[in-house]
C-alpha cells in the first residue's frame, strides 16, 4: 500500500479483553504518540491504546474487545500511514530514501541506489545496487555522512575493498 508504513506484526494475544501483542518494526515511543488509527488488512482499526511491554508492545483497538477477535488478528502486519506518523526533526524512516542515489564520498562517483534496508542481528545494513551487482553497506554513522532529501543523494565513505570493482 502506497504512502503506508508496515510498523509491526501482531504475535500474539494478551489476556482476555482483547489486547493485542505487537513485535515493533519501528521505535514505539516516536511512532505510536501520533497514531490515531492503525491499518490491518487495509482496515483503518482506531486505536484506543499503546503500552510497552518488554520488547513488544501492547496495542487495544476499537472493536477487538475478547480473545476471539484478537486471535483473529494473529499474525497480521499493522501498518500506519505514513502522513500521520511525525518524527523528531532530522530523522526518517529507511524506506523514505529508497531509491536514492548513492554517492560514495572516498572515491567521488555514484555506485549506484538504495534498494533497501536489510535488519541483521550485528547491525541494518544498506542494500545498493550498482552496475557490478549488490554492495552492502554498514547503516552507521562510520559509514554515513549526508542525507540530502532535496537531491535525493545518499552520501556514504565505504572502505576499500567494499566496492565490487576493488577486489
Amino acid at each position: 500500500m502506497d504512502g503506508y508504513l508496515e510498523i509491526g506484526k501482531i504475535i500474539n494475544t494478551h489476556g482476555v479483553r482483547g489486547e493485542l501483542k505487537l513485535d515493533p518494526w519501528c521505535e514505539p515511543g516516536e511512532v505510536f504518540p501520533s497514531l490515531s488509527d492503525v491499518y490491518i488488512d487495509g482496515r483503518a482499526m482506531r486505536l484506543l491504546g499503546w503500552r510497552p511491554h518488554q520488547r513488544f508492545v501492547l496495542l487495544t483497538l476499537d472493536g477487538v474487545s475478547d480473545m476471539d477477535a484478537a486471535t483473529a488478528l494473529k499474525n497480521h502486519v499493522v501498518s500506519a500511514r505514513r502522513d500521520d506518523i511525525e518524527l523528531p526533526d532530522g530523522q526518517y524512516f529507511y524506506s523514505d530514501l529508497f531509491g536514492f542515489e548513492v554517492f560514495d564520498s572516498r572515491t567521488g562517483r555514484v555506485i549506484g541506489t538504495l534498494d533497501d534496508v536489510r535488519e541483521m542481528p550485528g547491525g541494518d545494513l544498506y542494500v545498493v545496487g550498482g552496475p557490478g551487482g549488490e554492495i552492502l553497506i554498514p547503516a552507521v554513522d562510520e559509514f554515513e555522512e549526508e542525507v540530502d532529501f532535496d537531491a535525493r543523494r545518499l552520501v556514504l565513505r565505504t572502505i576499500v575493498g567494499m566496492l565490487p570493482d576493488e577486489d
